[in-house]
């Protein structure tokens, strides 16, 4: 009878996952017909790869519409990652549909995408390293960004989107993101919703390299902000307690020439951090519908 360790059958069923990946008929554009009451489809992006300048990676993208032709606003629902080689999740595993929250936007009027960053689930092309491997975050959100403002542009170009109008929204290593998306002042993007974001939290209370490098980084990040943003950390967030992310936005407010407003969300569960991915949206809709409001977005419908 064959028997299989813990870390040969991991093995066989990372071989698999990454055989079905290289199987799929990728194509640019959506795959199907949309599903069930709010229209989820996949699409498969393509995005400049970094490397060549020129070359297509295609990103998997989870795309929610509400009904008719639009255009509507769009926000864009970007991922995290997990903590390298400490027991996370394997970044070939994630396919966060953050269907809860698409759900609450789409009610509002929004289209939304919740796009997969190259070397993620299924899409396409290699993982930057962590900023754990140099301690760059600065680097790290820009590079995040990357893929970020790729799925903004082509989308933008979609009949059903309004291109004037996009809301990127970040959780964790995507809230990072979602900062260097605001520091290239990608065109269409009026609003940062930044739930939970930084890196290099590799456990409790520790940051790599020291908390002071990832502070400065927020802190370089503001200086080219001009878009109005709303921060939202838990109280019992376990990888960016509450006076680190009062740090951050102190840092990033100092050189910002636009408002932020920070939120400091009551505790959830275990660990505040996944407030976004496993939360009811009552925690957090009622300070980022205010925070719509004042976008004065068209086609925005506020709900209670």
């Amino acid at each position: 009878m064959l028997r299989l360790t813990v870390s040969t059958f991991a093995a066989i069923l990372l071989a698999a996952a990454g055989a079905a990946s290289d199987s799929l008929d990728r194509r640019a554009g959506p795959v199907d017909v949309p599903l069930a009451a709010d229209n989820k489809q996949l699409w498969w992006v393509p995005v400049t790869a970094p490397d060549t300048g020129s070359d297509a990676l295609l990103l998997e993208t989870q795309v929610y519409r509400p009904s008719g032709p639009g255009p509507f606003p769009l926000v864009t629902i970007n991922h995290g990652r997990p903590r390298s080689g400490r027991g996370g999740t394997d970044p070939h595993y994630m396919h966060p549909d953050y269907a809860a929250t698409a759900h609450w936007f789409l009610e509002r009027g929004f289209a939304v995408a919740v796009p997969m960053r190259r070397g993620f689930g299924y899409s396409e092309g290699p993982i930057d390293p962590a900023a754990c491997a140099n301690g760059d975050y600065f680097a790290a959100a820009l590079k995040a960004a990357a893929d970020m403002e790729g799925v903004v542009k082509y989308l933008r170009g979609q009949s059903f989107v309004d291109a004037r109008q996009v809301v990127v929204v970040g959780h964790s290593y995507g809230g990072l993101g979602a900062l260097g998306v605001a520091y290239d002042n990608a065109e269409g993007v009026i609003g940062i919703v930044n739930f939970a974001g930084g890196a290099g939290s590799y456990r409790p209370g520790e940051i790599c390299f020291g908390p002071q490098r990832l502070v400065a980084a927020f802190g370089r990040l503001g200086e080219r902000n001009r878009l109005p943003q709303i921060w939202l950390y838990a109280a019992n967030d376990h990888y960016f307690e509450p006076s680190l992310a009062h740090a951050m936005a102190d840092a990033y407010r100092a050189g910002s020439k636009a408002s932020v407003s920070f939120i400091d969300l009551p505790p959830f569960g275990e660990d505040g951090h996944e407030t976004l991915s496993r939360g009811d949206p009552v925690i957090w809709g009622a300070a980022v519908a205010l925070f719509l409001a004042g976008l004065k977005i068209t086609g925005y419908t506020p709900k209670l």
